[in-house]
């Protein structure tokens, strides 16, 4: 009962989560499809260039702070979070501090980044999106504010907002035929837009017990913040390492088009993962709140149930995404982006890993266990970055591709060895069979439409028989039941 009471709180708690990051997912990438149609390939591969250099500094700044509030305000929850004032002034402080060094330094490094790549004209552009970091560092604290006190239907909100303004102001620079400096200066004016919401949305939920005088014991933040600054750092230049190497290897036109190309593909790859930062998020308030009160057996229970149900909506979508490759890329992008299928059938599985990691590593840092949360994001980077150096000259797209499906088998292999390590959670193999067992089915309806006439309707019919024979394999086999999603649905 225990097992199955976490997992209700799972689904209820992420619920609206889950909704934000989808809508954050049909944003970005309703973003990304106008963009190839608005822009040249090469322009198009120079704009995810510059979106993933500066995601490496936002994402370690808005983590850091974020988790770094929501931590201590978490253990605190059961207890109308006594320290309420004293935490959120800590992570302002922190969060002006980590703001202005990661703005300044990608504002002075712009023209060393160019020569790197060997793109001169990507100074104004990586100049537009430097002050993000230290409006991302402020927004975060927020974050970390409605997260920890289980606000996540304002937290979705701030999601769906930041999604929205982005897309919009970013597309409408590009049907403007305005420079790339000013296509991703509207990533930046988003960030202010939803800066200020998310202030709104904070002061009209603060809880009653931060009226009181603030305690002067509140607890430190600054060792854990320090932790996740490194873990961030690794996680999040494995999200991006593949992408900013390759761009470095693109000398050529030619070449600068293969690296839209396969930005592409690895836009739809990460679709598993960021849906899935829904779960961490959900995941690491809990974790916190039962490893806070001692309860090894209900946390393990716990983290039991939020690996199950990663490991099976992962199996889905990286099955479909894998087996439908080709497909999917004439779906959503121009005719010559087809080119990079077989990145793509390579890439989700391999992103598929990096996500199954990701939860599993804030599922340890909100256990305390970060030297267990940076050995499990740091074993595939520490793969994917020499190998990917070493395949790249020779195979370009191809071997950086090759690299990142080779990395996300090493962490998936990192991320259970880190399960039973600290939760004592074992690998739950019969699971495992059964979805591989559900993902073969997947393949076989993939083989069979491969027969049939093409067209983006078929596509879609596709997809969707792929799904469904997923899910009635999973059931048929007893991975998925129907008593389990009663239970999902209680909370």
């Amino acid at each position: 009962m225990a097992n199955e009471n976490s997992a209700g709180k799972l689904l209820s708690g992420g619920a609206w989560l889950g909704l934000a990051k989808l809508w954050f997912l049909v944003a970005g990438y309703g973003l990304a499809v106008a963009l190839t149609h608005l822009i040249s390939e090469a322009s198009y591969g120079q704009y995810q260039t510059v979106a993933r250099a500066v995601a490496v500094p936002n994402m370690v700044i808005i983590y850091t702070v974020m988790f770094a509030v929501s931590r201590p305000l978490s253990a605190q929850f059961e207890a109308g979070l006594p320290d309420y004032q004293a935490i959120r002034r800590r992570g302002l402080r922190l969060a002006a501090l980590l703001g202005v060094l990661a703005s300044g330094t990608v504002f002075l490094a712009a023209p060393w980044l160019a020569r790197w790549w060997q793109d001169p004209a990507l100074v104004g552009p990586l100049r537009a999106v430097a002050p993000i970091s230290l409006i991302y560092a402020l927004y975060a604290v927020n974050i970390g504010t409605l997260n920890a006190s289980r606000r996540f239907g304002r937290q979705a909100a701030l999601d769906v907002t930041m999604a929205t303004l982005k897309a919009g102001l970013i597309a409408g620079a590009a049907a403007m035929a305005l420079s790339l400096t000013w296509i991703v200066a509207g990533f930046t004016a988003a960030a202010v837009c939803a800066l200020g919401l998310s202030v709104v949305l904070v002061v009209t939920a603060r809880p009653a017990s931060s009226e009181g005088s603030p305690r002067a014991d509140a607890p430190p933040m600054a060792a854990f913040a320090g932790a996740l600054i490194l873990f961030t750092a690794v996680l999040n230049l494995l999200q991006s390492a593949d992408l900013l190497i390759l761009s470095s290897f693109s000398t050529t036109q030619a070449l600068k088009e293969q690296t839209g190309y396969y930005s592409s593909a690895q836009l739809v790859a990460w679709i598993p993962y960021a849906l899935m930062n829904a779960v961490a998020l959900v995941a690491f308030p809990l974790v916190a709140s039962l490893t806070k009160v001692d309860d090894a057996e209900r946390t393990q229970t716990y983290v039991d149930s939020v690996i199950r149900v990663t490991l099976t909506l992962l199996a889905l979508m990286a099955a479909v995404a894998a087996s439908a490759s080709g497909p999917i890329q004439t779906l959503l992008f121009p005719k010559a982006y087809a080119a990079a299928a077989g990145h793509l059938r390579l890439l989700v599985l391999g992103y598929s890993g990096y996500a199954f990691a990701n939860i599993v590593a804030w599922m340890c840092n909100s256990a305390g266990k970060e030297r267990a949360a940076l050995a499990i994001v740091a074993a595939p980077l520490l793969t994917a970055v020499p190998l990917a150096f070493w395949l790249c000259p020779s195979q370009h797209a191809h071997g950086v591709a090759t690299a990142v499906l080779a990395a996300g088998g090493v962490a998936a292999i990192a991320a259970f060895i880190g399960l039973a390590r600290v939760f004592a959670v074992r690998p739950p193999w019969v699971t495992l069979a059964q979805l591989g067992l559900a993902a073969a089915a997947v393949v076989l309806v993939s083989v069979g439409f491969d027969q049939l006439p093409g067209g983006k309707l078929m596509v879609l019919v596709r997809l969707t028989a792929q799904t469904l024979a997923f899910i009635a394999v999973a059931f048929a086999t007893g991975a998925v039941s129907l008593a389990q999603l009663r239970e999902l649905a209680k909370k």
